[in-house]
């Protein structure tokens, strides 16, 4: 990017070629209503070395006219440019002493009479200079140019300026009636300058609090970029108006930063701006990589740039510094982001790309020279396009109200489709609630249909749990009528020993009898000692015609299996009475227990007794009430078990029979889920 032209005082440009003067010749003090051109009179050189010469070896240089020899000079590309104007002014009056000014703004700028540096000054100078022995204030911009009467005095004024920001060929010599003439004239005419300048900076301003509060609101990279962009832009539009209007914002430190960094940061930041609106990274990937290597070229230009003017170290040629420094990089990236942008499918793509396209147009506008303003242009107006400076704040301006409106487009397209979102996110509640209140309801009429079903269980459990109570309350008196009735018979019989020995068994049974009927359930072990004990009564008490046996397997745990207590008491007494009493020999009962799985206990009850065909032929009363009100009652608790336990225990009577068809006894099998 071309540096821009520093200037304050208003152009007067000859365009007539004419030999310079050698010496511009006064009357005394002028009385000059406006500022003296002196470039005819003027001899210029140029120094075009790397290290700057002292004021000695200046002098003994070859100088060539300014205004004839200037257009056809070529400046070199160093970072600095040093030039020194000579000029002589004599004063033939014999009394008055002519006191000007030189009025011209360069970074630095020295006046030298004779072999003394009279006065400094410059736009970066930190402080102005009085000259020893005088008492003449000078203004920063101004150098003092005292001539005695009936003197020839020689001035030697070096400047020193930035690469590209060189001021034209003027010079001008003022009195204080003409300079402040001259200085009002340039305030005064620079006030719509300073309007637009102030106005593009406040466009900034506020911008960038936008892009702060919205950052606020929805915490996105791209915010970020922007707002650095916008603060960038904002500075480097103060810096300008400072340069150009001499408003002493910045010290020449800041100066020298803003000028060096901002120039190569802000196409840095709105490129990643850029990048992360459209998401470049992801949707051109190798686009991307290209804009990051030229973001990367800005930056090392950035770096050396600011190494060179506040270092004064540039790690190369110094002839090239122009050439290395071209914005050729900031170009291309413009180039090739405007490319990108139009091939993104992004909707916000149309707001970037203009504010792309406008920077470029009113950027490169200025150095393409299609304009050339017309000599009667209204002064305000021609220092406002005079100016380039003011093309590229203004296409940064337009760049960036285009990047706002990217950025309020796609707010208002996240916020649509927020709004769709939460639309969509209530259905959905709506939906999944109504769904819930209908699974609700169901399940709350399951769970009251489970209420009244546990209840209704409980109830039943309870109805069964007291069934069994009096049933276990039935047995155990049926139980005592018969062993009395054995007691008896031996009492009638005269048998007191077997008698006794019966009654000591008879208690023990009883004694049992009573502790198993207070528990639903016994161990194994428990149930088959009183069902030992009750056979034994019955084989006394039928002269040992009963004879038994118990198999039980090794593997099963007596002691942990429990069973219903006196259960298989009422299936041995039907064999016993029903089976082995009408046999005159008597018979066995066989008892085997065996566990075929973990969770089954099988009970096989066998006898070899007359059957039951036979027990139905000898209808024998005492038997059948007894079967019938013991097997009954046995049926019962069986059904109540099962009901309460949730358990199937099956009880199967089998007729065992001979290879003839003859009866050879019973055989119950009881299978007891554990």
């Amino acid at each position: 990017m071309q540096r821009i032209f520093l200037f304050f005082f208003f152009c007067i440009l000859f365009n007539h070629d004419c030999t310079a003067q050698d010496t511009l010749i006064l009357n005394g003090q002028p009385k000059w209503e406006k500022s003296f051109d002196i470039a005819d009179y003027c001899f210029i050189y140029q120094e075009m070395g790397d290290t700057a010469l002292s004021f000695e070896a200046v002098k003994n240089q070859i100088f060539v006219p300014y205004r004839n020899e200037w257009r056809q000079q070529k400046t070199s590309n160093k970072p600095l440019i040093i030039q020194w104007k000579k000029f002589i002014v004599r004063n033939i009056s014999v009394k008055d002493t002519v006191n000007l000014s030189i009025s011209t703004v360069h970074y630095f700028t020295r006046l030298y009479v004779g072999n003394q540096l009279i006065a400094r000054s410059g736009a970066y100078e930190t402080r102005g200079f009085i000259p020893p022995g005088t008492n003449f204030a000078y203004e920063r911009g101004r150098l003092p140019v005292v001539v005695p009467p009936q003197t020839t005095t020689t001035f030697w004024l070096r400047t020193e300026d930035r690469q590209n920001q060189l001021i034209g060929p003027v010079i001008f010599l003022e009195t204080k009636f003409s300079g402040m003439v001259e200085e009002q004239r340039n305030v005064f005419g620079a006030r719509y300058l300073f309007l637009l300048l102030a106005a593009m900076a406040g466009c900034f301003f506020f911008i960038g609090i936008y892009a702060a509060y919205n950052y606020y609101l929805y915490r996105q990279v791209s915010f970020i970029w922007y707002i650095s962009y916008t603060i960038a832009a904002f500075f480097s539009c103060l810096h300008w108006m400072d340069i150009r209007l001499g408003m002493a914002m910045f010290s020449p430190l800041l100066h020298d930063i803003i000028f060096s960094v901002f120039v190569y940061l802000i196409p840095i930041l709105y490129s990643f701006f850029i990048g992360s609106m459209l998401q470049l990274n992801k949707y051109f990937k190798k686009g991307w990589l290209l804009v990051k290597i030229l973001a990367l070229v800005c930056f090392v230009q950035m770096i050396l740039q600011l190494l060179e003017v506040q270092f004064g170290w540039f790690p190369f040629n110094s002839n090239y510094y122009g050439i290395i420094l071209t914005p050729f990089a900031i170009i291309i990236l413009n180039i090739f982001l405007g490319i990108l942008t139009v091939k993104s499918q992004d909707p916000v793509k149309w707001f970037l790309f203009g504010g792309i396209v406008s920077l470029l147009i009113l950027w490169c506008l200025p150095l393409l020279k299609l304009y050339a303003p017309p000599v009667n242009m209204n002064y305000e107006i021609f220092l406002i396009i005079n100016f380039p400076i003011v093309f590229l704040m203004m296409g940064l301006v337009i760049e960036a109200i285009c990047f706002s409106f990217a950025l309020t487009y796609r707010s208002n397209l996240v916020l649509l489709e927020k709004n769709k979102l939460q639309a969509n996110y209530n259905l959905q509640l709506q939906a999944a609630l109504h769904q819930r209140t209908t699974e609700l309801e169901a399940q709350n009429k399951l769970v009251e249909a489970q209420k009244i079903q546990q209840v209704a269980t409980a109830f039943e459990h309870k109805i069964a749990e007291t069934e069994m109570i009096a049933l276990r309350a039935q047995m155990n008196p049926h139980f005592i009528f018969n062993c009395l009735n054995s007691i008896k018979l031996y009492t009638l019989e005269n048998d007191s020993l077997t008698a006794s020995e019966y009654l000591t068994k008879f208690s023990q049974l009883i004694r049992l009898v009573l502790e198993n009927s207070r528990s639903e359930k016994v161990t194994l072990q428990k149930e088959l000692e009183t069902l030992k004990l009750y056979i034994e009564l019955e084989a006394m008490r039928f002269k040992d015609k009963v004879k038994y046996k118990i198999n039980v397997l090794p593997h099963i745990d007596q002691q942990y299996i429990e069973i219903p207590p006196l259960l298989l008491q009422p299936y041995v007494e039907n064999a016993i009475w029903h089976g082995l009493m009408h046999k005159p020999e008597g018979g066995n009962i066989s008892i085997d227990i065996s566990q075929p799985t973990e969770f089954l206990l099988h009970i096989e009850i066998s006898d070899d007794g007359i059957g039951r065909e036979m027990a139905r032929v000898h209808k024998s009363k005492s038997a059948t009430r007894q079967k019938s009100f013991g097997l009954k009652m046995t049926s019962e608790r069986l059904d109540a078990i099962n009901h309460i336990y949730q358990t199937k225990t099956e009880v199967k009577i089998d007729d065992l029979t001979d290879e003839d068809g003859n009866a050879t006894g019973t055989k119950v099998i009881i299978e007891i889920p554990l």
